[in-house]
């Protein structure tokens, strides 16, 4: 199996697209036992149409549009395409918690401009444990891919990330991908990017993998941190009717 992942460039920007947190407020403690609701606005940014690049017709795209990607404490986001209204993203254990959100083209490249993301560190039950995202130190946040690749969609994946309170060098902090099949520990691909732009993979076959994305230091170094290092598993059939992943 030939895999291979090409680094790309960033789609053309949407000038002042921001998404922020309207709840829950910053420090809230919510009822411990229920779904765990939060609202997103977003300016500068049209949700539920299609992102008008080549782009669009090369990767998995979502017939639904453009959305904001909540992602809470690092786990798989959720795609709101309704952004203003409350949305549910389930019940959560007591303590800590982190959630962060974005701009996402229909094709779930997020939007990179300065300001676009927000997060919101709140607890549920109790004022207890410590949040996943520190507001200041360096932090990477998983994006895509996630879910399952069929048909067309497993051709060509999309890897991407989004960044808070770093930067990106040649000389300084980088972001690797490593691929596995899941159960090995063998690395069937590998990229390191020393700047903030999606990245492509070709060549998977049929099965279940494991992608990792790590932040790392100038000395190559994983950064500490509880969001800088994930690992997402992924399902791939390219011979198999694509389906559309959320």
């Amino acid at each position: 199996m030939s895999v291979t992942i090409e680094q790309g460039e960033r789609s053309p920007e949407i000038a002042g697209a921001t998404a922020t947190f309207a709840a829950p407020e910053s420090g809230e403690v919510l009822d411990a036992g229920s779904d765990v609701m939060v609202t997103v606005n977003v300016e500068s940014f049209e949700t539920q149409v299609q992102t008008d690049t080549p782009r669009s017709d090369s990767i998995a795209n979502s017939s639904k549009g453009q959305h904001v990607h909540i992602i809470v404490d690092g786990g798989p986001y959720h795609a709101n395409y309704e952004p203003g209204t409350p949305f549910n993203i389930g019940m959560l254990e007591d303590g800590a918690h982190t959630a962060v959100v974005f701009p996402s083209r229909s094709y779930h490249e997020s939007v990179k401009n300065e300001g676009a993301m927000d997060f919101v560190n709140f607890y549920v039950g109790e004022e207890a444990g410590d949040f996943p995202l520190n507001p200041e130190e360096p932090t990477i946040i998983y994006s895509r891919p996630k879910g399952s690749y069929t048909g067309a969609g497993a051709e060509r994946i999309m890897l991407d990330f989004y960044l808070h309170n770093v930067e990106l060098s040649a000389d300084g902090y980088s972001a690797r991908y490593q691929i596995r099949e899941k159960g090995s520990d063998e690395v069937i691909a590998s990229t390191t990017l020393t700047e903030w732009v999606p990245s492509f993979v070709e060549g998977l076959q049929k099965g279940t993998y494991i992608v990792r994305l790590e932040l790392l230091d100038a000395d190559g170094n994983v950064v500490p941190g509880p969001l800088n290092t994930t690992d997402r598993e992924i399902m791939v059939d390219p011979e198999a009717q694509e389906e559309e992943e959320a």
